[in-house]
């Protein structure tokens, strides 16, 4: 058999790095350089000497906030209808409270002015009250009764703890000893028990 040489082993390269004091120098000034760079560009970025078209981390940290909010504004979900009908039911009920106060308070003035419409013309004279009817009927009989008997009678419509009253009254009178007249005449003849209305007294 023949002997097989054994192929050498290939030899590794070894490197080796060899700093003379020239390069060592060089190296130190440059890393000095470069510190001594970095440091000043800092400063004048902080001051603001830098031109503006080099824009400094905080306004790059805004635009970028900036461009996040208008993303989310674009991608924002839409309303359902529902929400939207929600909305309009709401808004349309309190218009309909309003309205429906609205025209409450024009009812009331308008029987405030048909009271007003059944006073005799001189509401600064004396009155004498004979009764207070919630029939109208009655309150309308009372009335023409009293007249043939030879009274200035009249009645008004006025609303007490919301019900609807008719007064009936005599009057008017000039001077507090006619009306006293009155009212002793419908007490003794008639048999009411009335009462003076005075100017100053409200009704």
């Amino acid at each position: 058999m023949s002997n097989r040489r054994s192929s050498p082993k290939k030899e590794r390269r070894r490197y080796t790095l060899q700093l003379t004091l020239s390069s060592l120098l060089l190296l130190s000034i440059g890393l000095v350089f470069l510190l001594a760079w970095v440091f000043s560009l800092g400063i004048m970025v902080g001051r603001g000497f830098l031109p503006s078209t080099i824009g400094s981390f905080s306004s790059l940290k805004e635009k970028a906030s900036k461009d996040v909010e208008e993303e989310a504004i674009h991608h924002l979900m839409p309303l359902k209808d529902e929400e939207l009908t929600f909305y309009e039911k709401l808004v349309s009920k309190k218009e309909r409270t309003k309205k429906r106060l609205l025209s409450d308070r024009f009812s009331k003035d308008q029987d405030k002015k048909k009271e007003v419409s059944h006073l005799p013309d001189d509401t600064r004279s004396y009155s004498v009250q004979v009764a207070a009817l919630k029939d109208k009927g009655k309150t309308e009989e009372l009335v023409e009764r009293l007249t043939k008997l030879g009274y200035q009678a009249y009645y008004y419509q006025t609303r007490i703890n919301d019900e609807i009253y008719y007064r009936i009254r005599c009057g008017p009178f000039p001077n507090l000893r006619e009306v006293r007249e009155c009212a002793k005449r419908l007490a003794d003849r008639e048999g009411f028990e009335p009462f003076i209305i005075h100017p100053s007294s409200s009704d």
